[in-house]
């Protein structure tokens, strides 16, 4: 599933996946500075996925009613610079992951500002009380800015993130 209608930042916009974006996907994850932390302790994949597999992964994600999945385009100039999703749980959670792949928009607060809307979306939108995500300890960046949007370490490589009180 996507969002229908694109959610508006100062510098990002979430606007519904394109499988179309494939080759940029493809792209990314060619990028060693872009899947370093990436895969987490099951390590990379044997080689990169092809923009095909990419595509047909994208339709099954939009397909999926218990995946969320977005595009994050730069508001100034709407290229896609990265994507995210929530993987909806059960007990009301959400799992949490974001990939920014083009490098010179790493580091210019876009990701922080997409993880804040679409945990905003979250909790507003899908009535989900708790979002989760597990990031690298070497991950500095995206830790400050999971702790800027108001994540706490949980175990591990766990951060939560919980709705405020109503």
């Amino acid at each position: 599933m996507t969002v229908g209608e694109r959610i508006e930042g100062a510098l990002v916009a979430l606007a519904p996946l394109d499988a179309a974006d494939a080759a940029a996907w493809a792209r990314w994850l060619r990028d060693p500075d872009t899947t370093r932390y990436l895969y987490g302790r099951r390590g990379p994949p044997p080689a990169p996925s092809t923009e095909l597999e990419l595509r047909t992964w994208g339709r099954r994600a939009l397909a999926d009613p218990w995946m969320l999945v977005v595009g994050i385009e730069e508001r100034a100039g709407g290229t896609v610079v990265g994507n995210a999703r929530l993987q909806l749980l059960s007990r009301r959670r959400a799992r949490f992951s974001i990939l920014i792949g083009e490098a010179e928009h790493r580091g210019s607060g876009q990701g922080r500002e997409a993880t804040a809307l679409l945990c905003r979306y979250a909790f507003e939108r899908l009535d989900v009380e708790q979002v989760i995500l597990e990031v690298d300890p070497r991950n500095v960046p995206a830790i400050r800015a999971y702790e800027a949007v108001g994540f706490h370490h949980g175990r591990g490589q766990t951060m939560r993130l919980r709705r405020a009180s109503r």
